[in-house]
Formats: C-alpha cells, sequence, structure tokens
C-alpha cells in the first residue's frame, strides 16, 4: 500500500510540471567578477568556486564585487574540567557590487554546534558548514543580481 500512494504522489509531482526555482540557476546568463576578496580564507576558496561555476564568461551582464568574509568560533558551554562542549559558528559577509554604485549586501548566519572529541570530525562538520554556507550565498547573490538587472 505504502509502495502505490508513493508512486502516486511521485507521479503526480513528476507530472505537474513543477520545477525548482533554482533549476536553471546554473545556466543563468549572468558573469560575477571578484575584484577583492578579503577574511576566511576556507570561506572564500568555497565561494570563489561557487561563483566561478555559476559564472558565465561570456555574458553581456557583468558584474563586479568585493566580498569580505568573517567567520567566528565562539565557546558557548563547557564541561567541569573546562572542556569547551558546544560551539556557537558565526559567519558574515560583506559583499559591495561595484558595478552597481557601490551596493552593499549582508549575509549572515550562525548554528549552534557540538565539539566532537576527534578533531578531525570537528574540523569536516566545519569545513561543510562553510561550503554549504558559500553554496546558499552564491544562490542568493545570483537571485539578487539578478532582480537588479531587470529593473
Amino acid at each position: 500500500m505504502k509502495k502505490i500512494i508513493l508512486l502516486i504522489v511521485f507521479t503526480m509531482i513528476y507530472g505537474c510540471g513543477y520545477t525548482s526555482v533554482l533549476k536553471n540557476q546554473n545556466q543563468q546568463d549572468i558573469k560575477i567578477s571578484i575584484k577583492n576578496i578579503e577574511g576566511d580564507f576556507q570561506t572564500n576558496n568555497f565561494i570563489k568556486n561557487q561563483i566561478k561555476l555559476s559564472s558565465n564568461p561570456s555574458s553581456s551582464k557583468n558584474f563586479d564585487v568585493n566580498i569580505l568574509s568573517k567567520y567566528d568560533k565562539i565557546i558557548i558551554a563547557k564541561d567541569s574540567a573546562g572542556v569547551a562542549t558546544d560551539y556557537k559558528i558565526n559567519i558574515s559577509l560583506n559583499i559591495t557590487i561595484l558595478s552597481k554604485n557601490n551596493i552593499k549586501i549582508n549575509y549572515n548566519d550562525s548554528i549552534n554546534i557540538k565539539n566532537y572529541s576527534e578533531n578531525f570530525e570537528q574540523i569536516e562538520y566545519e569545513r561543510e558548514i562553510k561550503k554549504n554556507f558559500a553554496s546558499d550565498v552564491k544562490d542568493k547573490l545570483i537571485l539578487y543580481l539578478l532582480s537588479l538587472d531587470d529593473s
């Protein structure tokens, strides 16, 4: 019975013409050129790679941007021995669109995480957080730039 219901739901979604808003975002006719980037090295690399993958180098719609990133890891809880057990990670990004009269955009995100006993796991988890943030910011930036270009 569950398989039949799942099949019906899948068929309805597939056949109804549903498409994601961001589905064709990687195919947009837009070029983003990063003129200056400062701040957290790893976050900046993820953002540069995301933007590079989404930019069309032959596009006539060119946007020049400066990026300033900031990454903070704050201890919010310790155990009885004084070892950190919980952290709050804050990531902020300030983007200045130079080609549109220096419009400034700020993106901020924070998340509380537990301290892993294995240092490698902790580093990889924080790396994934930065990668996901960069992907989200890229999506929001492209949508914002496309809305600027339409007006």
